[in-house]
Formats: structure tokens, sequence, C-alpha cells
């Protein structure tokens, strides 16, 4: 009744998934450009790709498929509180996107699904997603939406980068408490890969099979 759901983030050497204090709304880079064609390209091979409303203002990604050739995944927002501006890059016309929201929001021309504000999100998000067909959903971040999923076992894999860059304060990144299966090394990058073996076998396959490094 839910996606395979592969989870990935990108902390620093320090264990932190961005600098804090910030002074400008964008990506903070973690990862080598190596690693990030690595990225795309498991971008390129799941339906949708998740994030929450703190990723959205803080980065304003385009959470789209442009350092290889592939399909683009549809867009899936978390913002029970429509704290995100208007002019975000998941709400241009570059692909779909689906925003899952407590306060609607007509100025946005983009796919809307009003949810409980009281209720937890990620049920009826992996229920309407899975409704629509959608068999696998990458988890981008941030961190608060992140530890909901680890929390609660919705994930069938992670995928963690480590890069080399320090930042000495900011958001900490998630700890796993198991080991992870496989490693590698990306241009000075770590790589690490966990699998979680409580979940059930997917109808993808098995967890460890389901994603090409």
């Amino acid at each position: 009744g839910r996606p395979f759901i592969m989870l990935k983030w990108a902390r620093s050497a320090d264990g932190f998934l961005d600098r804090h204090p910030r002074g400008e709304r964008g990506v903070q880079r973690i990862s080598s450009a190596v690693t990030d064609v690595r990225v795309h390209q498991w971008r390129s091979m799941v339906q949708a790709i998740m994030v929450g409303s703190r990723t959205v203002i803080n980065d304003d990604p385009l959470l789209t498929v442009r350092h290889v050739h592939g399909p683009t995944p549809i867009r899936v927002v978390l913002d029970r509180e429509g704290l995100t501006p208007d002019a975000s890059n998941v709400f241009n016309a570059e692909a779909h996107s689906m925003l899952f929201t407590s306060i609607p929001r007509p100025e946005l021309a983009v796919e809307q699904f009003v949810l409980p504000m009281d209720e937890d999100p990620l049920g009826p998000i992996l229920a309407q997603l899975h409704q629509r067909a959608i068999r696998s959903l990458m988890v981008e971040g941030g961190g608060e939406l992140l530890r909901h999923f680890l929390e609660r076992g919705l994930w069938d894999e992670a995928r963690v980068i480590t890069g080399t860059a320090r930042f000495d304060a900011g958001t900490p990144a998630p700890t796993m408490s198991s080991q992870p299966i496989d490693d590698l090394q990306s241009d000075g990058d770590r790589i690490d890969l966990y699998v979680n073996t409580s979940a059930p076998v997917h109808a993808l396959g098995q967890p460890d099979r389901a994603w090409s490094w």
C-alpha cells in the first residue's frame, strides 16, 4: 500500500545537513560534481521525489534531472502551513508537482491535496501516491522529514553521502541505528548504503537489489 521508499541525504564531514547561519537562499554544496551526477541518476530511476517546506524555503531546489539523460520524477512537496514562497523552483513548469498542505494555495498552478492539520501526513501522502500508481519515491529532506520516515520505519533503502566540507554548526544529519551494507568512494565523497531489513519484501524486488549504484 505504499511506494518503495529510498531516503537520501548529504552530510558534511562533521555531520551537518547545512551550515548555520545562512546568508542567502540556495543549495549549500556538500558533495562533488561526480556525486551530483550519481544523484541525478538516482532521481531518473524513481517516479517521485519528496521534500519538506524547510528544504524549499532554505535551498529552493529544482528537483529535476539535469546532469544525465532521463525522466524527471514528479515533485512532491509537504508544506502544511503554506510557508513556501510562491516563486519557489518546485512550483515552476519544468516538472509536475504535487503539493500536500493544510492551507490551499489557489495562486499556485500545481496539483494540491488538503491534509488535516492535526493528523500525521505521511500515511495519506503515501496512500495517495500508491493510488496514483507511483511505486517508487525518493525522499531528499530536510532533516525533520527524513527523521519522520526513519522513526516510523517507512523506508526500504537509504543512501547517505558524506562530503569533505566541514560546517562547524548547522542542522544535524539523521543518524542510523544500523551499519551500512555497502559503501563506495565517489571523487572524495563516501556513499553508504543502508537497507531496512524489517521492511517487507517489496514488489520491486529485494531491497538490496532494487537500486543500481
